[in-house]
């Protein structure tokens, strides 16, 4: 399953590992589907390296899980989905951030 994020220079697609992170992805497909993400911000660029976007404050401290939206603020946070172990060594890597408690 595949994703396209439209930005003000150009699109997009991200292509999601529905079988390797379910909760992860069944989260950003239905935020994306609220239009939890339209017109969010890139909060931070850092050349070559990375770029962050996603929260609605656009200040890399906010930001919600779909089943915070659902059960209120004790399901903010859910578990990380640690296994199998996924490498961030292609360009183009995609992933979401959590500041969840399990930190």
């Amino acid at each position: 399953m595949s994703v396209v994020i439209e930005t003000t220079i150009g699109d997009v697609t991200i292509d999601l590992h529905t079988d390797a992170r379910p909760r992860t992805c069944m989260n950003f497909l239905k935020l994306c589907k609220m239009k939890y993400y339209n017109f969010c911000l890139m909060f931070s660029i850092q050349r070559n390296f990375i770029a962050q976007t996603g929260d609605p404050s656009a200040s890399g401290k906010g930001g919600e899980s779909i089943f915070q939206m659902m059960y209120g603020d004790q399901a903010r946070f859910y578990e990380g989905e640690k296994l199998p172990i996924m490498k961030h060594s292609k360009l183009g890597t995609v992933s979401m951030v959590s500041c969840g408690n399990h930190l």
